[in-house]
């Protein structure tokens, strides 16, 4: 009986411990004029991206596991950077060849809710990309208005 209470206990313990992870942040950006969406979603918040979309004007750029990327998350100094590009592919074969360019501007950065295990976070933020609109190559810098969101 005394082995059953302890075999119990243990895992009550156990169990009750939130289990930590790999999180999944969301990022959710619109221009002012509706004409340009970015998504992305990303591990761990300042690891890897798991997919990312740019939208404008109906037309999308996909980037996914396919991608290198380098991203910079620091919300006490308003700092977010993201730079994805297309892996093992040359700058010259432009039609395959995707990157993007994503920064926060630190001044309009807001701390909505930051707790251990969500958050969410408000800014202005500039992007630089591939642009996925035929004809096109690089797009102009776009300002978009970003939700930057995680809970685990």
């Amino acid at each position: 009986m005394k082995k059953i209470l302890i075999c119990l206990a243990i895992l009550i313990g156990l169990t009750s411990f939130k289990t930590v992870g790999v999180r999944t942040t969301h990022l959710t950006c619109k221009s002012e004029t509706g004409r340009t969406e970015f998504y992305a979603e990303i591990e761990d918040i300042d690891s890897k991206i798991k997919k990312a979309e740019l939208i404008i004007d109906g037309e999308k750029i996909e980037f996914a596991n396919e991608v290198n990327s380098n991203i910079i998350f620091d919300s006490k100094n308003g700092v977010f950077t993201m730079y994805l590009q297309s892996k093992n592919q040359s700058k010259k074969d432009f039609i395959k060849y995707k990157f993007l360019k994503f920064w926060a501007i630190p001044k309009s950065f807001k701390i909505i809710q930051e707790e251990s295990d969500k958050g969410k976070y408000e800014f202005k933020a500039k992007i630089f990309s591939t642009d996925p609109r035929k004809g096109k190559d690089s797009t102009p810098e776009i300002e978009l208005n970003c939700i930057f969101e995680y809970e685990i």
